[in-house]
């Protein structure tokens, strides 16, 4: 007879040998989660290569968004960007090494890497066992703050050179050349529209081919642009809107053969921009200023002070001037019109006689309005024969225009050489001289004086 052994009846005798390793296993079942928990808990990811650099071990089960057990076998030095020194040679103990690796989608990651080298039971290298700390935000947060801070240094440096210049044309100047070299460039402008394109307002170099038109597209279209023109030749344009003139651009170019822009360059540029233009509206204000200080607002020609200054530029040594001819014109009828028809026929015989007289002059020559019905004229170059021939000239073209206003006048003419050494002041009180020689005489005609002794 068979009997059934109950449950509490049976007994399974373990050997001894079989228990200890159950044990032992369960022990380092135990040990390893706690590793995994405890390295988990101070590192993104933990490894261990072999003397190839290939990873042997990898955890968590995704790494940069790769499956770990996909990069078991691949070299850890592939994950690597850029040409730097690469951590994963290494051979002794480091710690916040930092890396940029990419991860699975190609963006850019910061690791902070702490490497301890392996070795076997006589001491030989076997590869590395490490911990990675993604570090990207805290590095792109650091680099940000650096860029600002060296942002802020140079635009420090440039608005120091832009209060410290004497003229609004000298601070864009220095302006625009402490850019070019802050930023390694070629050559920096400041542009302004010019039709359909552009031309150059100041500028430490030549503009490139090609810049120009690429300016007018960027004006017309209100934005920035950065990239190669058609030569290779790194460029960048910034319009700014602002006080006259309505819009300046900032040019800056590199060679053909130098890097593209980066951000930090175009931040700087951008933070430039309303600056220099700025200053390059206050140095355009200043010449129309001075032009209509040096300028008559009836007849457009240059004033009696602006006409001086250039004669003496031309008589006293800082013009090139070997010779030439002062005259002066005086209108005859100028009061017998203000009378007859009023002061605005008077004017437009103001406006006759200047328009005449730039369409009669030759390259060289300058013409102004000396106040009142009196003008004067520097005819470059002329001897006696070449100033008769112009007075008479000007006679004949006075004759031609219409006779409502037309205006009538007399000349005198002073001829100068730069052996004389004749100064402006005598020059023109013997040209003064001559014109009241004619004007005792038969009115419209001329007069030479005579030679300075």
């Amino acid at each position: 007879m068979t009997t059934a052994l109950r449950p509490e009846d049976r007994t399974v005798t373990v050997p001894p040998a079989a228990a200890a390793a159950g044990a032992l296993h369960g022990a380092l079942l135990e040990s390893r989660q706690r590793w995994q928990d405890l390295a988990g808990l101070g590192a993104d990811m933990v490894f261990e290569t072999d003397t190839a650099g290939r990873f042997t071990f990898l955890w968590p089960a995704t790494v940069l968004g790769h499956r770990a057990d996909a990069l078991l076998g691949r070299r850890a030095d592939s994950l690597l960007l850029g040409a730097g020194a690469n951590p994963f040679a290494l051979r002794q103990a480091v710690r916040g090494q930092r890396a940029w690796v990419a991860d699975a989608a190609r963006r850019p990651r910061c690791l902070s890497l702490s490497l301890v080298p392996l070795g076997d039971a006589r001491g030989g290298f076997v590869g590395l066992r490490g911990a990675a700390h993604d570090v990207t935000e805290q590095e792109t947060a650091a680099t940000a703050a650096a860029a600002g801070l060296r942002r802020a240094a140079l635009l420090d440096a440039l608005g120091e050179k832009v209060r410290h210049a004497a003229t609004a044309h000298d601070a864009a100047m220095e302006g625009l050349a402490a850019l070019r070299e802050a930023l390694g460039c070629a050559g920096t402008g400041l542009l302004v529209p010019d039709g359909p394109g552009a031309s150059v307002a100041l500028a430490t170099a030549d503009p490139p081919p090609g810049l120009l038109a690429e300016a007018g597209a960027a004006i017309a279209a209100d934005r920035d642009w950065a990239g190669r023109l058609a030569g290779g030749v790194p460029a960048a344009l910034l319009p700014h809107q602002g006080r006259h003139p309505a819009c300046a651009v900032l040019a800056a170019w590199r060679e053909a053969q130098a890097r593209d822009w980066d951000a930090e360059d175009l931040a700087v540029l951008r933070a430039t921009a309303p600056m220099l233009g700025a200053v390059l509206g206050f140095h355009r204000l200043q010449q129309e200023l001075e032009r209509q200080a040096g300028t008559d607002p009836l007849t457009g020609l240059v004033n009696r002070r602006a006409f001086l200054a250039a004669l003496q530029a031309r008589t006293e040594g800082t013009g090139t001037a070997r010779q030439g001819a002062l005259v002066f014109l005086d209108l005859d009828n100028l009061k017998p019109l203000n009378d007859l028809q009023g002061h605005e026929a008077g004017d437009a015989a103001l406006r006759a006689t200047a328009l005449l007289l730039r369409r009669t002059a030759a390259e060289g020559d300058f013409a102004g309005r000396f106040g009142g019905d009196e003008f004067v004229l520097w005819i470059e170059g002329a001897d006696a024969a070449g100033a008769t021939a112009r007075a008479e000239a000007l006679l004949g073209g006075a004759a031609a225009l219409p006779p409502a206003g037309a205006p009538r006048f007399s000349l005198g003419i002073a001829l100068w050489t730069a052996a004389s050494g004749e100064g402006a002041a005598r020059l023109m009180a013997r040209a003064d001289d001559a014109l009241y020689a004619a004007k005792r005489g038969a009115r419209g005609g001329w007069r030479v004086a005579e030679d300075t002794a």
